[in-house]
């Protein structure tokens, strides 16, 4: 049913399409235009075939994506996902790092928080500490 309904919408916008690009070329042969307005209405013609063309290869989105924020419709958000935003998560571990790191480097009196450097500083003392994380967690026990 989703199908049929999305069919003829892209029909009707076909359709309008198809009216402007007649009314376009029938402004051309029958009014006695100047250049400039030719020319305006051959880059109409062209536009529309152009829109024409990628509705074709448009990919329809799923009935379940809401079009204004492009996320899932919380009906159909599936329990099983695992939000990055939890608890243990990828962004919780990170921020707590960038909190962690950024109150070491305030306290180090040899470190310019307002410099430039300092961004890529932090980010390389980050990126150390998820080093050494994950290499805590793939080193196996040998016990």
């Amino acid at each position: 049913m989703n199908t049929d309904k999305q069919k003829t919408s892209l029909k009707s916008v076909y359709a309008f399409y198809s009216v402007i690009i007649a009314l376009s070329i029938l402004a051309l042969f029958v009014f006695n235009l100047n250049i400039y307005a030719k020319a305006v209405l051959c880059t109409l013609v062209l536009l529309c075939v152009l829109v024409m063309r990628s509705l074709k290869h448009a990919v329809p989105m799923p009935p379940d994506i809401d079009t204004e924020t492009m996320t899932e419709t919380e009906e159909t958000a599936s329990e099983e996902t695992v939000s990055t935003v939890e608890h243990g998560g990828a962004i919780d571990t990170y921020l707590t790092l960038l909190i962690e790191t950024d109150e070491e480097l305030k306290n180090d009196p040899s470190v310019d928080t307002s410099s430039p450097s300092y961004t890529n500083l932090l980010n390389e003392r980050i990126g150390r500490k998820l080093d050494a994380i994950s290499k805590r967690n793939n080193h196996p026990d040998n016990d």
